[in-house]
């Protein structure tokens, strides 16, 4: 995965707890689609990721 704005940018893990229901069926779209569960959370996340990061661009003007 390449990131456009920032070259190798350092990276930090996060870990979180879902029920195991939710897991099962996270686990089962991400083998749909042949990925990760990791990349197919990062996909998920995304969009709010960048709307976060866009208003922290606007609270610094």
């Amino acid at each position: 995965m390449t990131n456009s704005h920032h070259h190798q940018e350092l990276r930090k893990q996060i870990s979180i707890f879902v029920p195991l229901s939710d897991w099962k069926a996270i686990r089962h779209e991400a083998a749909r689609k042949r990925i990760p569960m990791t990349e197919l959370c990062r996909r998920w996340m995304k969009p709010e990721i960048n709307q976060l990061k866009n208003e922290g661009i606007e609270d610094h003007k």
